[in-house]
């Protein structure tokens, strides 16, 4: 598969700047994973309940969401490298102090610090991506193909972990991921970046929330990050709920996650291949969000564990093309590249979208609460109905944007 690039003529260059943003989506991927694949050992070692340890996840969702809504303006004025710098050591520094920590109260510090630099390449990853990938022709297409990698850095990081926790320690083996994420700062240094043309003025990008395609691209984007975290989150609990053992269960979260991916890659292959451009004019977002609904209803009815499992898969399968393509459609939709405002888009979409994985899981974990797990799906297959709403407008009832509209959309807001 060629990647066709920005032409610098420096074909060394081309290569690392390639890398970045694939190494920022895998990092993201990785940071997003790690609470969640030492939980164990963390609380043991901290010596809290897991009330408490749900306020580590909260405060690195509630950190990410507030930081990528100033660092996607940022990185619109003072440009990639930058950016990529901070996130790449942050996260990984981030790490290693969590490896070490003793302390709830500096594990709770560091989870705060991991959002900032989560979102750093996490910006950077999706609004590099896009530009340079396949000639910044098809957005859609480099969104599935980069989150392939976002998908592989969740799935190995508790593989990795638990691989080489009992081997080398919970210390070494997190530390030896923390400076995994400091040693790709070489790509940045080493990568030949598109000049920002911007200057960094968050309010100004508030005039985007105003524009149709930020807007229904954050609320697609809301129920879709509600539905992938209630699922990574609540899968392993439902499988067990079908009478199948914690080793059984694992199996099939890690079969979501797995089937994520696969979507992905089925995803970037189909639309490589067919040069699918019409991605944009056709109803594929609003299709995959009726599959989702269909999917996520069978895990509801499921009478027997094989159905149950069968019905996570699918779940999996179904939900991996649907962030990178809204994400991709909303930047074509915004015309983001044209006009210099593709991390103020992305940081408002994605913030709209963490809000949604903030609380959906928790409304599911109420239900799940008061009832059972299986009948608490049945508020995911009502958010998956308004996803297919959102998405429908963002489709359908979003004009391509003129760029110069957009340019003068946030000047507006500069000479207020």
């Amino acid at each position: 598969m060629v990647l066709p690039l920005h032409n610098t003529g420096d074909k060394t260059m081309d290569v690392f700047t390639t890398i970045v943003p694939f190494a920022g989506v895998f990092s993201l991927g990785v940071m997003f994973a790690v609470l969640g694949a030492v939980k164990l050992r963390l609380v043991e070692i901290l010596q809290v309940d897991d009330a408490q340890y749900g306020r580590l996840i909260s405060t690195l969702m509630f950190a990410s969401m507030i930081a990528v809504l100033i660092i996607g303006p940022l990185q619109d004025a003072v440009g990639y490298m930058p950016i990529g710098i901070v996130g790449f050591l942050a996260g990984g520094v981030c790490l290693l102090v969590l490896a070490s920590a003793k302390t709830y109260t500096v594990a709770l510090v560091a989870c705060a610090a991991l959002g900032v630099g989560a979102m750093c390449v996490n910006t950077i990853g999706n609004t590099l991506g896009p530009a340079i990938l396949f000639d910044g022709q098809n957005p859609a297409l480099a969104q599935n193909l980069l989150n392939v990698f976002f998908g592989l850095g969740g799935f190995l990081t508790p593989i990795f972990i638990g691989k080489f926790a009992d081997k080398l320690g919970y210390q070494k083996t997190v530390s030896m991921i923390g400076a995994l994420i400091i040693v790709f700062i070489v790509f940045v240094l080493l990568a030949d970046f598109p000049q920002a043309e911007g200057e960094f003025e968050l309010t100004a990008s508030m005039g985007l929330l105003a524009t149709g395609a930020v807007l229904f691209g954050g609320l697609s984007l809301f129920c879709y990050i509600g539905l992938e975290v209630s699922m990574a989150g609540f899968v392993s609990t439902y499988l067990k709920g079908q009478e199948l053992s914690d080793e059984e269960a694992n199996k099939g979260l890690a079969g979501f996650w797995i089937a994520l991916i696969a979507g992905r890659l089925i995803a970037a292959f189909l639309l490589w291949i067919t040069a699918l451009n019409v991605v944009y004019h056709a109803p594929i977002i609003p299709l995959l969000g009726v599959a989702a609904v269909v999917v996520i209803y069978m895990m509801v009815v499921a009478e027997t564990p094989k159905a149950g499992v069968v019905g996570v898969v699918l779940t999996g399968l179904v939900l991996g093309p649907i962030f990178p393509t809204v994400v991709g459609v909303t930047f074509l939709k915004a015309a983001a590249m044209e006009s210099g405002t593709a991390g103020s888009v992305f940081g408002w979409i994605f913030a709209i979208g963490l809000l949604g994985g903030t609380l959906v899981p928790m409304l599911i974990g109420k239900l799940s609460a008061e009832g059972s797990i299986r009948q608490s799906m049945k508020a995911a297959v009502v958010v998956a109905v308004v996803f297919v709403i959102f998405s429908t407008i963002l489709w359908l009832g979003v004009p391509i944007a003129d760029p110069e509209v957009m340019e003068d959309v946030v000047a507006m807001q500069l000479n207020r």
